[in-house]
């Protein structure tokens, strides 16, 4: 398995693993989610509802006891009434952020080690299935843990698809404010982050949301990829599936810099065809597996910046021969004496040459270096 993946299939190897008895006891709060209306009483049930689970998640020393926590405490996150949940759901979200909070920093008051790691995971988890835009603002302090696990978890927490949803409704101030916070939070992040799996959630945040500063997060995710493929220092190939992804989604959403979006999407996919004509020698077998993956998987992406294009990479590679996929390739990017279909349809060139015309050609990949 590509390394890269290993943080998410550990991670759903612990959930599915944890089970057990919950100690809770659920009956009362149980009563105020059948209600249709809430009394003000029914408040106080909610509270020392959240304050008994807390004490237990805190106490709890059998990890084992972690995953039917969480269940059953995002199972009475809601209302079994629909008239209920507006009475209910803000009495919920109140009162677990002040519970979440107390116990954070509880957790942040442990010793280092392995007890502590997996409290601070388990909790950020909560926060993410939850989904909530003002309790995710609790996650934001682990951003930059050293803990590839917590960070993990903090992003998506910041950055889920409900999240994103939420973000994304501009007729709240607050709302918009809360998104900038965010990119501006995650695009430092993006600068050095060295797990796939959290770029990939990075790359989908930026293509989801509908903030200028977004576009240019995307671009810098990009953009660090494709000085990865220059430098020949890529060790993760199969994320850039999820990249190029991005990309494609981003240039189909309402974002002014589509020309940028569509130049990025051509770079990295060119240099990928690249090294993997280039690298035929010297990458791994494993790698080179990889390359052929993603360019055969994304060429799908391809009509959404080329509605024209009819090649195909896939066919060229079957065909087995790394100058008919470098045609194929020049055909659709542009060579130095050719101006490509994507380049052309999207409306961007790769730079200007000294003279001030402009290059047709993507980025040249240099020869590997010596093994």
């Amino acid at each position: 398995m590509q390394k890269t993946y290993l943080l998410t299939a550990v991670l759903l190897a612990i959930s599915l693993f944890y089970s057990s008895a919950f100690a809770v006891n659920t009956a009362r709060i149980d009563v105020v989610r059948s209600k249709e209306t809430l009394a003000d009483s029914d408040t106080k049930i909610i509270e020392e509802f959240l304050a008994e689970f807390f004490t237990e998640f805190f106490m709890t020393t059998d990890f084992s006891d972690i995953a039917s926590l969480r269940a059953e405490i995002v199972s009475r996150s809601t209302s079994e009434m629909d008239s209920g949940q507006f009475q209910y759901g803000p009495r919920f979200f109140v009162a677990i952020k002040k519970e979440m909070s107390e116990t954070l920093q509880k957790v942040n008051a442990l010793p280092q080690g392995h007890h502590k790691i997996l409290l601070t995971t388990n909790l950020l988890i909560i926060i993410n299935d939850l989904a909530n835009l003002d309790l995710s603002k609790l996650a934001v302090n682990y951003l930059k843990s050293p803990e590839v696990m917590i960070r993990y978890w903090a992003v998506n927490c910041v950055s889920n698809e409900k999240i994103r949803k939420q973000l994304n409704m501009t007729d709240s101030q607050e709302n918009v404010l809360l998104a900038q916070e965010y990119v501006e939070k995650l695009q430092a992040i993006a600068q050095n982050e060295q797990s796939g799996d959290i770029v990939i959630l990075l790359a989908n945040f930026a293509a989801d949301l509908d903030q200028p500063s977004a576009d240019d997060m995307l671009d810098q995710i990009a953009q660090e990829r494709i000085n990865l493929y220059l430098n020949w220092q890529v060790e993760n190939e199969m994320i850039d599936e999820n990249i190029l992804a991005a990309l494609a989604k981003k240039v189909q959403s309402k974002t002014q810099k589509k020309a940028m979006i569509a130049k990025d999407f051509a770079v990295l996919y060119s240099l990928i065809i690249q090294r993997c004509v280039i690298g035929e020698e010297v990458l791994s077998p494993e790698s080179k597996q990889n390359l052929i993956s993603v360019i055969m998987q994304s060429e799908k992406y391809i009509t959404q910046f080329a509605p024209g294009w009819q090649g195909s990479l896939k066919r060229a590679i079957e065909r087995g021969g790394g100058a008919t996929l470098l045609t194929e390739h020049d055909t659709l990017f542009g060579s130095a004496t050719q101006t490509g279909i994507l380049p052309a349809a999207a409306g961007f060139d790769y730079g200007k040459t000294a003279g001030g015309a402009a290059k047709t050609a993507p980025p040249m990949l240099s020869k590997p270096p010596a093994q």
